[in-house]
């Protein structure tokens, strides 16, 4: 596991409270949810996991103690969100272990192709971007994560997205993709790179979840900016 997911997980209990507290089909389904990097009303989650308001609220106990998500204030709503990009690759990790689900397959179906993970771009179509991006010499694999060139952070400056400072974000990560099984690009960058995909409607989110469909739009200026064609 890498050393800043270590720390994350085991700063507050044990990986086994960690476990303990994914392991309910609940609690896994909320985190899902949350997979699109999005705070929700608690009233949302009730209603799309379909388990009572008293319920959600002992659930969302569980994995706040776990660090796992967080519970805002907004007026007199509560809203929920990941703690952080950490836990999404956690959690992405963790799919790509367990294998997929064959009664999950049409969903498994959607996702695999475009989705957010967290804040960034997942799926064959964020696969894609990388090797785009590698073969454009903007982006460079090294043997644990994925290192942005000058280039890339000019085009997504020029593009009106540039990179966030935050130095307690990396630039950039490798993140293990759980249906490609490589990495699609996190931190920083990626969350860049996504937020100018979608600002652009060059993906939009498909009903109330994390998948993306790439519209008309997305494929001709993934073309035009970047030489990049997909089926």
């Amino acid at each position: 596991m890498p050393r800043a997911l270590h720390r994350h997980v085991t700063r507050r209990g044990t990986i086994a409270g960690v476990a303990n507290a994914l392991a309910d089909p609940s609690r896994a389904a909320m985190l899902e949810i949350l997979m699109s990097g999005e705070a929700h009303p608690i009233g949302v989650l009730v209603r799309r996991v379909g388990v009572s308001a008293a319920t959600a609220s002992s659930h969302l106990q569980r994995l706040a103690a776990a660090n796992l998500v967080v519970v805002d204030s907004v007026g007199r709503e509560r809203r929920v969100r990941l703690a952080g990009a950490q836990v999404a690759e956690l959690l992405e990790r963790l799919a790509t272990v367990a294998g997929p689900d064959a009664a999950d397959a049409p969903a498994i179906d959607q996702l695999r192709f475009a989705r957010t993970c967290y804040d960034h771009l997942a799926g064959h179509l964020g696969v894609a971007i990388v090797e785009r991006l590698e073969a454009l010499g903007w982006l460079y694999r090294t043997s644990d994560t994925l290192e942005p060139a000058s280039g890339l952070l000019a085009w997504l400056a020029s593009r009106g997205h540039p990179v966030a400072a935050d130095s307690r974000r990396p630039l950039s990560r490798a993140c293990l993709d759980w249906t490609e099984g490589v990495p699609h690009l996190a931190g920083r960058t990626g969350a860049a790179l996504c937020a100018l995909a979608r600002s652009e409607r060059w993906v939009v989110p498909v009903r109330a979840s994390r998948v993306l469909r790439l519209t008309t739009r997305g494929r001709r200026a993934l073309l035009d900016e970047l030489g990049l064609a997909l089926r």
